[in-house]
């Protein structure tokens, strides 16, 4: 009989310190699994998706259209080029807007865009002497997106970059 009552007591012991603290560890794991999956989980849904899209957009009117002429794309007009980075009202054969380079080359205030002229890596000079950009300056931090196109101007080979975040 005694063999039987230890038995019994044994299985009826309350939880100890140990069998809690192992369970609340295994609790917060799950949470911090949860929390750490989600924004991953959720990411494909966000706003800057789109950012590409503009880039590339941006790019595409810039060389084809706003600053070269009618019947050459990609080889841009000199004085489309100038008074588009100088803020100048456009020329007649060209179609950019004045202000801000957003409402420029028609893209929305809810975007930051950089617009540069690149030759061999540097940034191209202007007739005045003035650098060949326009925009915001690009952030160090964050994500950036780029779309280059490469251009004629001047008889040489540059590159458009637009970048926009």
């Amino acid at each position: 009989m005694s063999r039987r009552g230890r038995a019994n007591s044994d299985r009826r012991r309350a939880q100890t310190t140990i069998d809690y603290a192992v369970g609340v560890g295994i609790f917060l794991l799950a949470i911090a699994w949860v929390i750490g999956t989600v924004p991953q989980i959720v990411q494909p849904f966000d706003d800057a998706q789109d950012q590409p899209l503009v880039a590339n957009r941006a790019a595409d009117r810039l060389a084809n259209d706003a600053l070269s002429a009618p019947t050459e794309q990609t080889a841009l007009s000199t004085a489309c080029v100038e008074g588009f980075f100088q803020n100048n009202s456009p020329p007649a054969d060209c179609e950019y807007g004045t202000g801000p380079v957003e409402d420029a080359i028609g893209i929305g205030d809810d975007y930051h865009v950089n617009v540069t002229l690149l030759n061999d890596g540097t940034v191209a000079t202007l007739s005045d002497g003035s650098a060949a950009t326009r925009g915001d300056p690009v952030p160090s931090s964050g994500q950036v997106v780029a779309a280059r196109r490469s251009v004629l101007w001047d008889n040489e080979l540059h590159q458009l970059l637009v970048r926009v975040w």
